[in-house]
């Protein structure tokens, strides 16, 4: 299967926006705190445009046979607000059907997500994952990404 991992362009974001609400009703991915109703799809969909028009490199898809399978969405932290050695960037959403999972999409998208950041002077960055997400977890640690801080919720 060959994959083409290009930026976003306008005419993909419906599939961006249910591929995270996807993610979204996932337990297992979101933890279900942004839940996919119409205002979020929304709000989302406003700060993808948002992001993409900062950096077309920061929104990109894999598309096999011309169809969107996956998207990998980050961007390069400007609004830091204590100063740090580092330039950093967080990678928000990383998302590939379920039907072309485990062929090595998710790794070409992350490679071609932080090859976009190397030209942009970034030096460190972060992605964050359910504890319970041990595919995403064992992807990630794959490719280089190591533990730095858990993060620990309660509900009120």
């Amino acid at each position: 299967m060959e994959v083409l991992v290009r930026p976003m362009r306008p005419e993909d974001l419906d599939a961006l926006v249910e591929f995270w609400a996807d993610m979204s009703n996932d337990p297992v991915v979101s933890g279900r705190i942004y839940p996919p109703t119409e205002e979020n799809k929304r709000k989302w969909r406003s700060w993808v445009l948002k992001v993409h028009e900062e950096d077309e490199r920061q929104v990109l898809v894999a598309e096999t046979n011309g169809q969107v399978i996956g998207y990998i969405l980050f961007r390069v932290r400007t609004d830091l607000p204590l100063w740090s050695p580092h330039r950093m960037a967080t990678i928000y959403d990383l998302y590939v059907r379920p039907d072309f999972r485990r062929r090595g999409v998710a790794t070409k998208l992350l490679a071609e997500a932080l090859e976009a950041m190397r030209p942009r002077g970034v030096t460190l960055v972060t992605i964050t994952a359910l504890v319970a997400n041990e595919p995403a977890l064992r992807l990630y640690r794959k490719v280089g990404f190591r533990d730095l801080r858990l993060t620990l919720v309660k509900e009120l």
